[in-house]
């Protein structure tokens, strides 16, 4: 479905497979020389014969699109990029920081897999539990879609003709993720940093130092400060009121590391009981762990571990090793 935003400015919406989130909001940007992509869609047929159909309505041809600006790598974001680039050269646009995690999206091996195995045990989940990341997933085991043509750092400028879009790089959901802000019009472009209804996965990686919580969290206030009159995020609907958004993520996340400092308030627990205890999906209406799918349980447990590893840099909580399983306790 195309929907016209501004003059030279549309929005598609590209199919994900066996997804709640149904799609992800593609953008269209019309240049003085071809057209822009914000973002590509999931790499399947079904999508890409839908994001050729869609062009076609508005009468352009995959030949005529010159660049693909892409704020992250997931499949969802990045998965039609080869097929696009076969048909147009269009030159691709990437954060330096998403190559980190090629090697986890697309050509996984063995080996890596079982590190990360190790890691989610050492974290106390049950063996059984972490055969969830050999799932097959978007883009899982397969070749990197397309290599980008230019890594972006941030805070450069991408001209496409009637809009210029400002790189704004927001780390917490993926280490790389970039917003695009187009001043003169008032937009962002938020890919998944900021959507309208649910709340981002924001996890630790295996064996990762980062802060990848308190990272999305600068990010957050970082662009609660631009003008903004339109937000386009890359799922749900596009909306208008930034700052309150921000701030009802913002409140999300205060809420759930209050809500894991009170269940260690008696006990050292691991990662994965802390998860066990923790209410999911609050937005619509709250599941507990033991009903959530096994994919989805390993990534509550991640964003449990990203909670966990900002309080303990804050000095709210400290950690153990007893018997090769990692123990949080408050402080």
């Amino acid at each position: 479905m195309v929907t016209q935003i501004i003059d030279g400015l549309y929005q598609l919406k590209v199919p994900i497979p066996d997804s709640a989130l149904v799609a992800t909001n593609i953008y269209l940007l019309k240049g003085d020389k071809g057209y822009t992509l914000i973002d590509t869609g999931w790499g399947g047929e079904r999508a890409f014969n839908s994001l050729k159909g869609q062009l076609a309505e508005i009468g352009v041809g995959l030949s005529e699109i010159s660049q693909l600006v892409v704020t992250h790598v997931h499949f969802d974001h990045y998965g039609l990029a080869g097929k696009i680039k076969k048909s147009s050269n269009a030159r691709i646009y990437v954060h330096r920081r998403e190559q980190e995690i090629f090697h986890t999206r697309y050509a996984v091996t063995e080996e890596s897999l079982n590190r990360i195995e190790q890691w989610l045990q050492m974290n106390g989940v049950p063996a059984e539990l972490t055969k969830a990341v050999h799932k097959p997933i978007g883009g899982f085991g397969k070749p990197i879609p397309a290599q980008p043509d230019v890594l972006l750092e941030g805070d450069e400028v991408i001209p496409c003709g009637y809009f210029n879009l400002k790189v704004i790089w927001t780390p917490g959901h993926t280490p790389g993720h970039i917003c695009l802000y187009e001043p003169t019009h008032k937009l962002l472009f938020t890919g998944d940093h900021i959507l309208p209804v649910i709340t981002p996965n924001v996890g630790l990686a295996a064996y990762s130092e980062a802060n990848p919580l308190g990272d999305y969290l600068k990010s957050l206030a970082h662009v609660k400060k631009l003008a903004v009159e339109t937000v386009l995020p890359a799922h749900e609907n596009v909306f208008s009121d930034l700052s309150k958004r921000v701030d009802e993520i913002t409140h999300h996340h205060e809420l759930r590391s209050a809500e894991i400092v009170n269940v260690m308030q008696r006990d050292e627990l691991t990662a994965y009981q802390t998860a066990n205890l923790v209410v999911w999906v609050p937005e619509h209406g709250g599941v507990k762990y033991a009903d959530l799918s096994a994919v989805a349980k390993i990534a509550a447990i991640s964003e449990t571990l990203a909670h966990l590893r900002a309080l303990n840099i804050r000095g709210k909580v400290i950690n153990n090793h007893r018997n090769d399983i990692v123990y949080y306790r408050i402080i």
